[in-house]
């Protein structure tokens, strides 16, 4: 989005392709109310309002900037001056490409269980975008990381009780992050369980965990109304395999102009 802004102060047209349905990458789709900590200028910001200011950056010059969500490039290639980008719905053409890819496409590790699919969007969910959605609902945040911190913290104003579940009694989170979600009254560490199966209700909704002690026999039934597991997210490039491109394993090779190994092909970030 930066990128774009820039190329419209230099007065050229933009046209950026974006797998995701929105713009806005892992901050707006994964941690949405997440305050981010190292932008330059910005002691913090939360991740929407960032994609949302980048946005608004981008108002002068939105004539000449366009958007192609929900559509990867398959490959590209050159055809006279011009590269000729084949994407999953059409064909487009650019004097030059900026790749800014990132960690690739993600998508959110599963709680692995057989019954987890059947309760998605039904209690079970992998991404907060909303925290007051959850207003007044008892939740299970299921991970011992960042992610599982920033989780419980965002929904400790809106809920009535908060279950922070982990497998294990040590955390891979910050400790100041631990610390404050300790300061809440309505947040319980139960530790060391993991969940083995989920019960729905009459409507098929989610309504309960079924919890063991990760290293004992001991199990019990916790009522819920969702459940968030924070077992964070893995990451693809390899579309980048299909690109005219030298790769350095996972990574585009670039020089100190940023350049790849085809001219008129950059990379970024």
């Amino acid at each position: 989005l930066f990128a774009a802004f820039y190329a419209g102060m230099r007065r050229l047209s933009v046209q950026i392709v974006d797998s995701l349905p929105h713009i806005g990458g892992q901050p707006q789709a994964l941690y949405p109310h997440k305050k981010i900590f190292d932008i330059g200028g910005l002691p913090q910001i939360k991740a929407s309002l960032l994609i949302q200011q980048l946005q608004d950056q981008l108002t002068p010059f939105q004539a000449s900037t366009q958007f192609f969500l929900n559509e990867t490039v398959a490959n590209f290639y050159q055809e006279n001056e011009s590269f000729v980008l084949q994407t999953s719905h059409q064909t487009l053409y650019s004097k030059s490409i900026l790749i800014a890819t990132g960690a690739g496409s993600f998508q959110a590790r599963k709680l692995a269980l057989k019954e987890a699919s059947t309760f998605e969007n039904k209690g079970l969910f992998y991404t907060l975008t909303n925290p007051q959605n959850f207003a007044d609902q008892t939740v299970a945040v299921l991970g011992g990381g960042d992610s599982a911190f920033d989780y419980c913290l965002s929904l400790a104003p809106y809920c009535k009780k908060i279950f922070l579940i982990h497998r294990r009694s040590q955390f891979r989170g910050h400790e100041h992050s631990l610390s404050r979600l300790q300061s809440f009254s309505n947040i319980e560490i139960l530790t060391p369980y993991q969940v083995v199966a989920l019960k729905g209700n009459e409507h098929g909704q989610l309504s309960a965990l079924v919890l063991k002690e990760a290293r004992g026999e001991a199990s019990y039934s916790l009522p819920v109304h969702s459940v968030l597991p924070a077992f964070g997210f893995t990451g693809s490039t390899d579309l980048l395999k299909t690109w005219p491109i030298t790769l350095d394993k996972h990574r585009i090779s670039v020089n100190h102009w940023m350049a790849t190994s085809h001219p008129g092909v950059y990379a970024i970030g």
